[in-house]
């Protein structure tokens, strides 16, 4: 399937639009441990980049790498270098030997140090490339927000960048909530069947591999949402959007009009986008939701018909915070019984455009 010319990414892809792919060096000629760390590198999902020697290292491998390894043979010849390699070897009286001749050496022999390494490399290989974050509110009820989320993430999906669409508002007359459950009774969503529910009754870390494969997917977007309410709601939002910015490109929050979200995410958001109506009851709720989160730096899309003396100028002006949308009387925008319909906008090359121009400017994707 094609949308606007582009092909549907498979639902799950770990292509990452926003961020290069992280990168292991290791420096050996030794063709066992070579093929030892290249295990690894697969597990923790980053490329291997190998090299004999020192000498044929490039600068910008060296420096792209989220960690460097060497073999007690290429042991680097500067205490620069050395600070930031683990030294690797079957041979453990050889690894520790050659690491107290070299001080800043991090000895791991192997296969002792396997489990050790993998988890390592993994953290390293996360903190690297994590997801970027989305939150999407809504100044009042009925403006679009969850309506904008969903087409956010739509064409996040068909630019082949994975996304997570989180639901935090749930409950009855959730547009999310909805699709999910018609999709569901007409077997057309596929993946798992995590919601908010079951998700509030696990205890402890939440595993990103585990989030991507147990939430149900729609058109390749995952989508996580049902009843968010109870004592532990704003904990467990916070635990599913740091396992989501490990396991997608990006994860589209719709947030409604709750500052309570907001808070409990706090420097989990990297981008808010807030739907306002021009008016002064509307621009006064932008700013409430605007000082839950206040090291994020807004965005505002105005959507319906201004009030006597208001324009998308005023409430740039009023909220200190650039309009990157101005679309006055959008019913598409507006919320509807089947949100799904909405995404026939992306179909049109006006709507393709105006989602294109969105996501560029809060840094999501490239022009």
């Amino acid at each position: 399937m094609t949308r606007n010319g582009r092909a549907t990414p498979r639902p799950g892809s770990p292509h990452r639009e926003t961020s290069e792919e992280p990168v292991l060096l290791l420096v050996a000629a030794d063709q066992r441990l070579r093929d030892d760390i290249a295990l690894i590198a697969a597990v923790v999902g980053a490329r291997l980049e190998i090299r004999h020697r020192w000498a044929h290292v490039e600068s910008a491998i060296a420096e792209a790498a989220v960690a460097v390894l060497c073999s007690t043979q290429t042991v680097p010849r500067t205490a620069v270098l050395a600070e930031r390699c683990l030294l690797v070897g079957h041979d453990a009286e050889s690894v520790w030997q050659a690491a107290a001749e070299a001080p800043g050496l991090r000895p791991v022999p192997l296969p002792a140090g396997e489990k050790w390494l993998t988890e390592h490399l993994s953290t390293k290989v996360l903190d690297r490339s994590q997801g970027r974050v989305l939150a999407v509110a809504g100044s009042v009820g009925g403006v679009g927000a969850t309506t904008f989320a969903y087409l956010c993430a739509a064409e996040l999906a068909s630019r082949g960048v994975s996304s997570l669409m989180v639901d935090s508002v749930g409950g009855p007359g959730s547009g999310i909530a909805d699709l999910v459950r018609t999709a569901q009774s007409e077997g057309r969503l596929s993946g798992g069947g995590l919601n908010w529910q079951e998700l509030t009754s696990v205890e402890g870390d939440l595993s990103a591999n585990q989030l991507r494969e147990a939430v149900p997917l729609w058109e390749g977007i995952g989508l996580l949402t049902g009843s968010a309410a109870g004592p532990r709601a704003d904990s467990r939002l916070r635990a599913a959007v740091v396992a989501g910015r490990r396991a997608y490109d990006v994860v589209v929050i719709d947030s409604g009009q709750q500052t309570e979200a907001l808070v409990s995410l706090g420097e989990q958001v990297d981008e808010l986008l807030i739907i306002v109506r021009p008016s002064r009851r509307a621009v006064d709720a932008a700013r409430d939701l605007i000082s839950a989160v206040p090291q994020t730096r807004p965005w505002v899309a105005v959507n319906g018909s201004a009030a006597p003396g208001w324009s998308a100028a005023d409430v740039r002006a009023e909220l200190d915070a650039p309009v990157i949308a101005d679309l006055p009387v959008q019913k598409w925008l507006a919320r509807g019984d089947e949100i799904h319909d909405a995404y026939d906008l992306l179909r049109s090359r006006r709507g393709a455009d105006l989602l294109s121009r969105v996501l560029h400017r809060v840094g999501l994707v490239n022009a």
